[in-house]
């Protein structure tokens, strides 16, 4: 055993414990610390005569005999791993292997071999046993513990700090038992400032039990305080300036583990990369996603809407050169199963981090966590020029911009000169045979997707680019469709109805085209599900009734308050955030009057009107043998009920292993605590009670009828700008998105807690 201070050699020490021998070097505060170096390990193999091909090697490292006593050095100590593929700017191996705190001379022999054992059964199949450190370190009776993040780890940004701490020791926070404290410090870009960070956010969590050091063991006792904030604002200062000198020292950010004794001194206790030199996904399979299309499509598509929108769709956003080239040469949409899936390999291209900077949130947000982190936790990534020269190359030898209503200035103006006329060429089709019908659905959505993709992009870039330079409260004022959504309003107009003040029939001619799925031309509508219609208008009148005029009233003030082109900026962004929910309203209707075109003229066709949209529209327009036959065996086959979020190439990426600690992306501030209620159908909202968080897929018009009721809201799907997060912001309802297998593994009834701003559910 050799103590950490004496030794020189890295190769002895693994990763985790050299970092700590530098920095006791440097001079900074660590406790004792001894290694036992992989000689050790390796010395137990020889003399029990083992090796990697041993059956059943975990078990005989926990019985075999040790060459040599192993004593320990401390009379309470932590017993650590520190293998040489730990803590590595390339590679992290953070919570593979074993720790045991407060362990005294009795059992630590047992320890050493509880750590051994971890590496072992962590290791790859075949890997060689190469052998691993102990690092052992002499426990602080904490008072607090915690992490310092000396970038932001979550968006990239280099901007800013993250701390969290806990009261007592901190088992609980990296096991996901316990709520930190979250607070959150701006900082100067430049890797190895020497700026005193300055503190923007502030989030305090009670905490009712802690775990500390007594008589030499661990116990789990009150805390004394539960509800006060742990760290005061010197302390987040001093550990702010602490944490970046270890950047200074390490040449890059840092992830520091660090505790707060009786006392109050600050003791370091690990500190490793948080930025990645990982290889950039450039190169792999195909990736596919139902991130952003998935929305549109929750319970699937038929085969009668694909073959409508998929064409329409590709128009749009096909390259197929490009795709060649660079890409694999995969189209870019495709079916998996009953789920269209979206081809965002060409993101992977796209994106781009400037030095310091967070890479644009609206193209990692289609990654995996780990191609995202491949990105966000690098200081820069160039984008791929030769992919967007191609793009531009393709995009003047059409002129491709005739395809878009792109100008910011007029897309709005285009938007009201289609939402004007589409009355009158809904009649048309009320009335056109099959061709027609077809051929006006084409066209009419072509028109619909050149003016509604540029709308979304702008509302996107709005919301990105003008967040940062609003305040918290503006941001929740102002970002947000001035005057309400349409979305908001056909929700109070069914809580009236509920209340008796306004006729169902009045109601359902209003707005009964409204879906569940406003792309599926076949998705159930409200005018269609009376009964359901009812229960729902029940629900919302027992809510109080939304104070529109009163919202606009504080939504202007504070624009009144902004710079006049700050203000004119925010109102623009308003209101594309306002043709976000207004243009699914409309596509509602647009397909609703197709949906009942189409059913009426089932009978001609010798057809059911639920067997329409089990063919395509070629297959209705050119009616294969036994058309009906071939309708009921899709619809038998129908759509996977739990499709994975993302392919590469045809494997299906798994999600992350569930864990008490789940992290997404926040879509609405705020935090709420409360059982969790996992719904996966919109006709199942009503199940919601008052004070829930409502887990679901992802939302669409169908369930904001509940975000009343709810506590919070957490989804599998989602973005800044999807339907659940524009509404939920409107409604000031804490929002979690992208937690991929949130239905899985959040169980009904569990007590979580979500916090809107950080993206984070803890499962308590």
């Amino acid at each position: 055993m050799i103590p950490l201070e004496a030794s020189e050699r890295a190769g002895d020490l693994g990763g985790k414990a050299a970092a700590l021998a530098r920095l006791v070097r440097l001079g900074f505060d660590v406790p004792r610390a001894w290694v036992i170096p992989p000689s050790v390990f390796k010395a137990f193999l020889l003399e029990n005569n083992l090796d990697a091909s041993t059956p059943g090697l975990p078990a005989r490292i926990s019985s075999g005999r040790m060459p040599l006593p192993l004593v320990s050095p401390a009379p309470c100590v932590a017993v650590r791993s520190s293998g040489t593929d730990e803590d590595r700017a390339d590679h992290a191996a953070a919570g593979r292997y074993a720790t045991v705190l407060a362990v005294g001379p009795a059992g630590f022999e047992q320890a050493v071999r509880d750590v051994w054992r971890s590496w072992v059964e962590a290791r790859s199949p075949g890997e060689p046993l190469h052998g691993m450190a102990v690092l052992i370190q002499e426990m602080i009776d904490a008072r607090l513990a915690g992490v310092l993040f000396t970038t932001n780890p979550v968006s990239g940004s280099w901007g800013e700090m993250v701390i969290e701490a806990v009261w007592g020791l901190g088992e609980p926070l990296v096991s996901g038992k316990a709520v930190p404290d979250r607070y959150v410090l701006t900082r100067d870009r430049r890797m190895g400032t020497r700026k005193t960070p300055v503190i923007t956010e502030e989030g305090v969590r009670s905490q009712a039990t802690e775990l500390v050091l007594d008589r030499g063991g661990l116990q789990t006792r009150a805390t004394a305080a539960p509800h006060a904030r742990k760290l005061l604002r010197e302390d987040l200062v001093a550990l702010g300036e602490l944490g970046l000198a270890i950047e200074r020292a390490f040449g890059g950010p840092q992830d520091v583990e660090w505790v707060q004794d009786r006392a109050g001194k600050f003791w370091v206790l690990q500190a490793r990369p948080i930025t990645t030199q990982r290889r950039l996904p450039r190169g792999d399979a195909t990736l596919w996603t139902r991130r952003f299309i998935g929305e549109r499509f929750p319970g699937g598509v038929t085969p009668l809407t694909w073959s409508i929108v998929g064409p329409a769709l590709t128009w749009f956003i096909s390259y197929p050169e490009t795709s060649r080239q660079y890409l694999g040469g995969e189209p870019p949409l495709r079916v998996v199963n009953g789920h269209p899936y979206l081809n965002v390999t060409v993101f992977r291209h796209l994106v781009f981090k400037a030095p310091g900077a967070a890479p644009p949130r609206f193209m990692v947000d289609f990654f995996p966590p780990e191609e995202e982190a491949a990105f966000t936790r690098r200081h820069a990534a160039a984008p791929d020029l030769a992919v967007y020269a191609s793009i531009f190359k393709t995009t003047f030898a059409e002129r491709r911009w005739r395809r878009f209503r792109w100008n910011p200035a007029t897309n709005v103006r285009a938007w009201d000169t289609f939402r004007k006329g589409l009355p009158a060429r809904l009649r048309t089709l009320e009335t056109s045979d099959l061709p027609q019908v077809l051929s006006l659905t084409s066209e009419l959505l072509r028109e619909y997707i050149k003016i509604h993709v540029t709308s979304l992009l702008f509302a996107n870039m709005s919301f990105e680019l003008l967040g940062p330079t609003l305040t918290e409260a503006q941001r929740e004022l102002v970002l947000r469709p001035w005057g309400g959504s349409i979305t908001r309003r056909v929700d109070a107009a069914l809580g009236d109805v509920g209340r008796g003040m306004l006729p169902m029939s009045t109601f359902l001619a209003e707005h009964g085209h409204r879906s569940r799925a406003s792309w599926e031309i076949w998705a159930p509508r409200l005018v269609e599900d009376e009964a359901g219609t009812w229960n729902t208008a029940r629900a919302l009148a027992l809510e109080p009734r939304p104070d529109v005029p009163a919202e606009v009233v504080e939504t202007e003030r504070a624009a009144a308050a902004l710079h006049p082109v700050h203000r004119r900026l925010t109102h623009l962004a308003s209101e594309y955030l306002r043709l976000r929910e207004e243009q699914r309203y409309a596509l509602d209707r647009f397909f609703w009057t197709v949906k009942r075109r189409l059913s009426a003229l089932a009978p001609a066709m010798g057809l059911r009107p639920d067997e329409v949209p089990w063919l395509t529209a070629e297959e209705l327009l050119h009616l294969p043998e036994h058309p009906d036959q071939r309708a009921a065996q899709r619809r038998r086959i129908g759509a996977d009920p739990n499709p994975p979020d993302f392919f590469r190439g045809d494997a299906p990426v798994a999600p992350p292993p569930a864990t008490r600690r789940l992290q997404g992306l926040g879509v609405s501030p705020g935090t709420a605590r409360g059982p969790a209620r996992v719904l996966h159908h919109a006709a199942d909202a009503s199940a919601l009670r008052a004070g829930e968080i409502l887990v679901t897929h992802s939302t669409d018009p169908a369930w904001t009828s509940a975000f009343g009721r709810a506590a919070g809201l957490v989804l599998e799907l989602g973005s800044q700008l999807s339907h659940g997060a524009v509404v939920a912001r409107e409604c000031r309802l804490p929002a979690v998105a992208n937690i991929s297998g949130a239905t899985q593994h959040i169980q009904d009834g569990a007590e979580i807690l979500i916090d809107g701003r950080a993206g984070t559910v803890w499962i308590l």
